[in-house]
């Protein structure tokens, strides 16, 4: 059973720490795991590693997440 930090999302920016780690970005983006985990190792994705954990500044990650929605547009790709 998942406890409720598991399920939790967060309800305005201001509760967003400022340091994430996976299972922030699993609460914020709604995706699994696995593909936060892939985003840790893209090329361009703003990880910070302490020791084996990794990290994401929240303005980081709001900012990678523009340009990657900037460079859909630029694409052709169309919300």
């Amino acid at each position: 059973m998942m406890d409720s930090k598991e399920t939790s999302k967060y309800c305005s920016v201001e509760e967003i720490p400022l340091f994430l780690d996976a299972n922030d970005i699993v609460r914020i983006l709604g995706v699994s795991k696995t593909n936060v985990y892939y985003m840790f190792r893209a090329d361009g994705f703003p990880t910070i590693s302490i020791g084996k954990r990794k990290f994401v500044r929240k303005e980081k990650l709001f900012s990678w997440l523009e340009t990657q929605e900037n460079a859909a547009d630029d694409y052709g790709f169309h919300r």
